[in-house]
């Protein structure tokens, strides 16, 4: 059991904030007897794919973040290893902003309408978000764990910061864009972000 319950307390709680916040038509090619292989984004690319990958950056990028991933602070035994564990876990949580924003432009155009919009909004989460946890990660590293009185301004000036990270956007910003909402409900990885994503029960 920790020694310092009031900084293992404030570590737990910055974390706790950072959950408090995740197309009609298709241009058709001209037939041909020897016909180009299919693109991977843009127009004539196949809508299912396109969007597992996307689903996929969203998975990389959110799953640090759920309750399962957070780092136990019960068997910290000096404020060092407090601060240690929580900056080691905010620089995973960074890292996987980063990754998930590549995935996400490696996805490429979207080949349906509407899904170019989506991406940008998520894109622009990410941006947010990310620098939200650096920020955050600047206060944690900056502290002086011998200090206990500045060690916990720092974790209320950190856990500030967190409260203004964006929660997870869901896959209902599509409006009416069919082809894009049946491909979204084909998705594995999207099944898989809508259950890391979805509220705890009251």
């Amino acid at each position: 059991m920790s020694r310092f319950p009031r900084q293992t307390a404030a570590a737990a709680a910055l974390l706790a904030a950072l959950f408090a916040g995740g197309c009609a038509t298709t241009i058709a090619g001209t037939p041909s007897a020897d016909p180009a292989p299919r693109p991977t984004s843009g127009p004539g690319a196949d809508p299912a794919a396109w969007t597992d990958k996307v689903c996929g950056a969203l998975v990389t990028y959110w799953k640090p973040m759920t309750p399962g991933a957070l780092p136990n602070f019960a068997g910290d035994s000096t404020e060092d290893a407090i601060k240690k564990r929580l900056s080691d876990y905010l620089g995973t949580v960074s890292a996987a902003i980063d990754q998930g924003q590549q995935q996400l432009k490696a996805a490429g155009a979207s080949p349906v309408t509407g899904g170019d919009d989506l991406v940008k909004s998520y894109a622009d989460a990410m941006t947010r978000n990310g620098k939200t946890v650096a920020d955050a990660k600047a206060e944690v590293d900056s502290v002086d764990p011998a200090n206990a009185q500045a060690f916990q301004q720092k974790l209320d000036s950190a856990d500030a910061k967190l409260k203004t990270f964006a929660a997870p956007q869901g896959l209902d910003k599509l409006g009416n864009t069919p082809r894009l909402v049946k491909a979204i409900e084909k998705s594995p990885k999207c099944g898989e972000y809508r259950q890391i994503t979805q509220p705890p029960p009251p």
